[in-house]
């Protein structure tokens, strides 16, 4: 009898979710002239980060509902002219992730030193086929992870600014509208919600 009633209480509990630790989907807000172009090995969508305090005008993603939060990752490159006089460089890329309301959620940066005659580890097939953007290239790769909260949530990627380093001078690019980074694989994962109870 103890055993019947404790399965019919069981039954009424939500089951832990199965998409727990694993990839959901989510919907990527992005203005479509923020699409710098398709990896052609990967297949994968870059986009470009600007200089903003506006969700809207960032990479922004509307996450689903969750019950514990989750994990949402995506790659970081600099955004990089590397045309034929490209002097070799030290460059710091810096961006912020900030909620649909526009609270920072933290800032993050990616930094490396930039040969002359670099290259990004894939060809991308570019959107923009105007001579300004011939030798724009992601550079580098860094994977950013954070937490987010519980129920659903809008994150936008925005840029801060690009500093740039060369001999005995320093370049800080930190003008509203300079697109200075790159996003890739954007990916989210539900956090595990719990391991439901069973009677034997």
């Amino acid at each position: 009898m103890v055993s019947i009633f404790l399965s019919l209480i069981l039954s009424m509990l939500p089951f832990a979710q199965t998409s727990a630790g694993k990839p959901l989907p989510f919907e990527i807000r992005a203005k479509d002239s923020l699409i710098e172009g398709k990896g052609q090995t990967s297949g994968e969508t870059y986009y470009d980060a600007i200089i903003t305090k506006q969700p809207a005008d960032g990479v922004l993603v509307k996450l689903p509902y969750t019950q514990k939060g989750g994990k949402f990752s995506f790659d970081l490159h600099h955004r990089i002219s590397l045309t034929p006089d490209f002097a070799d460089a030290e460059v710091t890329t810096i961006v912020e992730v900030i909620t649909g309301g526009g609270t920072s959620v933290g800032v993050f940066n990616i930094v490396d030193k930039i040969s002359a005659g670099g290259k990004f580890d894939e060809a991308i097939n570019k959107v923009s086929t105007a001579e300004v953007d011939k030798y724009v290239t992601p550079y580098s790769r860094k994977t950013i992870t954070l937490d987010t909260i519980p129920g659903p949530q809008s994150l936008s990627i925005v840029g801060k600014s690009t500093i740039v380093k060369r001999g005995g001078t320093t370049r800080t690019i930190d003008t509203p509208g300079v697109r200075i980074a790159v996003i890739s694989k954007m990916k989210f994962a539900e956090a595990a919600t719990g391991t439901r109870l069973t009677v034997e």
